[in-house]
């Protein structure tokens, strides 16, 4: 699609330049180089998920991620924000007005969320998408899949 778009755009310029009479005869302009234009192909691409990408993946019990997961606001320490995952693949938001979860999913050790933002206009569908580093009966460490390498996010449960 992209070489396509590229080809697209250089018989243009092509033909914009022999509108203004600076350009080759008819025949010339078909007759282009696209030799130094080097594009991947990816409309083939196989997505894997995590468990088959990756040998050391950790095996996530879906029980231990029901409950309450919080962490402190940025910048607001003393306040708490987070979700709470329910047996029946709800989800709700801890004081996040704005961001509300809707439901979950566990993926091997992909834990999918579900949200929108209320009060605002676009109030399409988000999946957050997190790999499961780290899960004990205290503890969730998560790192977005869209997240710059080494960035986490840690939760911790409440009753």
């Amino acid at each position: 699609m992209v070489k396509g778009y590229l080809k697209g755009m250089l018989v243009l310029l092509t033909g914009a330049c022999v509108a203004c009479g600076g350009g080759k005869s008819s025949k010339e302009e078909s007759v282009h180089d696209s030799s130094l234009i080097s594009i991947a192909d990816s409309s083939n691409a196989i997505v894997q998920d995590s468990i088959t990408a990756v040998a050391d993946t950790l095996h996530v019990d879906a029980a231990k991620l029901i409950g309450k997961w919080i962490q402190p606001v940025a910048g607001l320490e003393k306040e708490m924000q987070g979700f709470h995952l329910r047996k029946n693949g709800s989800a709700a938001s801890i004081n996040m007005y704005t961001l509300v979860y809707e439901k979950w999913e566990l993926m091997h050790d992909t834990l999918l969320l579900w949200n929108h933002s209320e009060g605002v206009r676009d109030t399409t569908t988000v999946v957050d998408t997190t790999l499961i580093k780290e899960l004990t009966d205290t503890t969730l460490v998560l790192f977005p899949v869209k997240a710059a390498e080494g960035y986490t996010e840690k939760y911790r449960r409440i009753k």
